[in-house]
């Protein structure tokens, strides 16, 4: 019975894993897009006169559109950029802790290490997907 629980508890360690390894991917989208929308309002911005009409944009949210001066969309994507960073680096110290713990659980020293010499400060969506090293 012992056996059946550490493997349920590497299982559900590993699951873990992959679940943040996906949410840290789905993060460095997101701040893709929001990069992407940044770089076009500033194109905009430069465009049109500061009090013209055309000095808005429509902005998503959720499933409707809002009109607002272009500076307010900006303010507002850069706040939510600063934010994804944030949850991007929460995600990656618990990967970090999480690939550790795995490789205690297997006793595995170069595994409880990984997290260190990968260096998941530069994770890309291709890292993720193949964590483990020859």
């Amino acid at each position: 019975m012992e056996a059946v629980e550490y493997q349920a508890r590497v299982e559900a360690l590993a699951e873990d894993i992959l679940t943040d390894k996906q949410l840290a991917i789905d993060y460095g989208r997101k701040r893709e897009e929001n990069r992407e929308a940044l770089r076009r309002l500033g194109e905009q911005a430069h465009k049109v006169k500061p009090n013209s009409i055309l000095a808005t944009t429509a902005v998503n949210m959720g499933d409707f559109f809002i009109q607002m001066p272009l500076p307010k969309a900006q303010a507002m994507i850069t706040e939510a950029q600063s934010d994804l960073d944030k949850a991007i680096e929460d995600v990656r110290q618990r990967l970090r802790a999480k690939v550790k713990r795995l490789g205690e659980l297997e006793g595995d020293e170069r595994m409880a290490s990984v997290a260190q010499s990968m260096g998941l400060e530069s994770v890309t969506g291709n890292d993720l997907y193949s964590i483990s090293r020859k």
